[in-house]
């Protein structure tokens, strides 16, 4: 992948734009609980980012099939840039930050990833070869844990030492050098002129539909993202908000026990990640089968740290998740890109990143709200069980429990 200069671009962009809104929303979340002490108020930077994915998914996936991608990744990362560049001027006093206008300003950035996300996603088959697509994908996302890794731990010792507006201001020339960058992908006037031909045929309403349809009918597409949507209810308890309850009231420690276990996690992530590359090629053959059993994982990971009784033992727990959640994003994003028609590969991510995030918002809000009622651990128990559901729910389904990536073989099987 470090020979692929077309793709080294693409990895960049999709670096800088993770480091530069995870900072920034870690450092307001920070910010917001130590001025509140509120969970409810905090897990609203959630509500923030998760909303406009659910809103605007289809209108998303829509534009991502009928425009150059390219364009919409340099578009949408000034766009943040003017959207910070406006929190910068929000935070000009030196008094408390303003609540609500930080929740618009992160809802903005929102709606802008709503379109970069589906388009970086669907770019990576037009710049690497099919066979190599677990590959991009492990290096992407290992790259990402990283980010976002990075961004928790330097980002508590940021808000401490530095104003939020200088964070801002740094996150500002993260989204700049992103757009300078995305500005040097190169993609064959062949494959856009398809995509965009193939779009003008239809109405935007009619685009919309044929894209539902599509993933009603796939039969790899459909029950991935029915699991998928069903995971983010549990996945709502490892919220910051939630987790840093659950440190503080389950376990008796502070912000930095909470921070040990994010770390500890994303550490797990990234070495997952990095096994995802030595194993691509065993990953690519059977990745239905992968995915079943790190459903089943999740739930049995989650019961174990829901029984933590130390901050020790949370971490190690944390730290377990990471490597076979980072190889389950990996097969299942490089198995839709390798079964999903391109020129429906948009319309797909959005609406999937629709659901998701629909069902991650409200079961975030429902369970901050819940923690303030029942015992933090019962919550952790609950999310187990679900996991073990969805568990079950993939392996019921043959298409996915069996489905291997070869191109233009959606229905092939495992044997």
């Amino acid at each position: 992948m470090l020979h692929n200069r077309h793709f080294l671009f693409l990895w960049f962009v999709n670096i800088a734009t993770t480091l530069a809104i995870e900072l920034f929303t870690i450092t307001v979340l920070v910010t917001i609980y130590e001025q509140t002490e509120s969970t409810l108020q905090a897990v609203g930077t959630m509500v923030a980012r998760t909303m406009p994915a659910f809103l605007l998914g289809p209108v998303a996936g829509v534009l991502v099939d009928r425009f150059p991608r390219k364009n919409l990744l340099i578009s949408m990362d000034l766009v943040r840039v003017l959207l910070v560049g406006v929190a910068i001027w929000f935070l000009q006093g030196g008094g408390k930050v303003p609540i609500v206008g930080i929740y618009l300003i992160l809802t903005g950035l929102s709606v802008a990833d709503v379109f970069h996300r589906p388009a970086r996603l669907s770019l990576i088959p037009s710049l690497v070869a099919y066979k190599q697509l677990v590959r991009a994908n492990s290096f992407i996302l290992a790259s990402n844990q990283i980010m976002v890794a990075i961004s928790y731990m330097v980002g508590g010792w940021l808000i401490l030492a530095v104003p939020l507006r200088q964070i801002a201001l740094g996150v500002v020339i993260l989204f700049t050098m992103a757009a300078l960058t995305a500005m040097l992908i190169p993609v064959s006037e062949h494959q856009e002129a398809g995509d965009t031909d193939a779009s003008e045929r239809e109405s935007f309403w009619k685009s919309s539909v044929s894209g539902w349809n599509y993933l009603r009918q796939h039969p790899i597409a459909r029950p991935l993202t029915i699991m998928e949507t069903v995971e983010h209810l549990p996945h709502a308890i490892w919220t910051g908000a939630l987790l840093l309850a659950f440190t503080i009231k389950a376990l008796q420690g502070d912000a930095s026990d909470w921070g040990y276990q994010v770390t500890s996690y994303f550490t797990g992530m990234i070495l997952g990640s990095l096994g995802a590359l030595a194993i691509s090629d065993w990953l690519r053959r059977c990745p239905g089968r992968i995915i079943v059993v790190n459903a089943c994982a999740s739930g049995l990971l989650t019961l174990a740290f829901a029984s933590s009784q130390t901050v020790w033992a949370a971490v190690a727990w944390t730290f377990a998740f990471g490597p076979p959640n980072a190889i389950r994003d990996v097969v299942q994003d490089s198995l839709l890109q390798g079964t999903v028609e391109e020129g429906q590969l948009g319309r797909v991510y959005a609406t999937r990143e629709m659901l998701r995030n629909a069902v991650f918002m409200f079961a975030g809000i429902f369970f901050a709200w819940l923690s303030d009622f029942v015992p933090i651990r019962m919550i952790y128990v609950v999310g187990g069980i679900i996991y073990m559901l969805t568990g079950f729910y993939a392996l019921g389904s043959k298409a996915l429990r069996e489905s291997k990536m070869n191109p233009g073989m959606n229905k092939e099987y495992c044997g």
